[in-house]
């Protein structure tokens, strides 16, 4: 068993609780379960670069977003109390619950989180929200959306967004592969 299985297994009332929740946000587009599932995996892959508490960027990565399901203005803090809430019916420490809370409740774009949990997580949300797949849903629809995507968009949302630099590395990785792909298609497409 690995070390993401053990967690889940520890946490598995606490992690099914938020995914019941957030399949509340199956008509939102960009913020349903397949959305906490990129961020769960992008926080996996930085993991491997920092030597944090990996249990609470995983609680955290799943209930990030769990807020949503009852707002979108101000879901950080929501999603936090809902978290808060949750695990102190569980009986997890109050420690760690606040170690929790604060990663969710500082996930937003313009925050900068207190501890590195935190930041991973925000991170996580903004490569995913930034990321591949997002940009699979958004764009599969108007191609000609792509040239200012490439041009304008990526840019800033990298640079201005993500705080790490392995994130910046995941991001370059991914949508670079991505947009390679997507150009031989959509060329394809034109040329007929």
């Amino acid at each position: 068993m690995d070390i993401y299985e053990e967690i889940y297994n520890k946490n598995k009332k606490l992690i099914d609780k938020a995914i019941e929740k957030i399949k509340g946000c199956e008509n939102d587009p960009l913020h349903f379960i397949g959305h906490t599932i990129d961020v769960i995996n992008y926080v996996k892959e930085l993991l491997e670069k920092f030597s944090v508490n990996k249990e609470i960027c995983i609680i955290s990565a799943y209930w990030h977003d769990v807020g949503r399901s009852v707002c979108d203005e101000g879901h950080e803090e929501k999603s936090g109390k809902m978290l808060k809430e949750e695990m102190t019916k569980l009986g997890y420490s109050s420690e760690f619950i606040d170690e929790c809370y604060s990663a969710v409740t500082n996930h937003k774009r313009k925050y900068i989180p207190p501890t590195i949990e935190g930041v991973i997580v925000r991170d996580a949300d903004k490569l995913a929200y930034i990321g591949k797949n997002r940009w699979k849903r958004c764009i599969g629809e108007n191609p000609d959306a792509l040239d200012e995507i490439i041009e304008v968009y990526l840019p800033i949302l990298r640079n201005k967004i993500l705080r790490l630099n392995y994130s910046k590395e995941l991001f370059d990785r991914d949508m670079n592969a991505y947009v390679k792909d997507y150009l031989k298609i959509w060329k394809k497409r034109r040329s007929k």
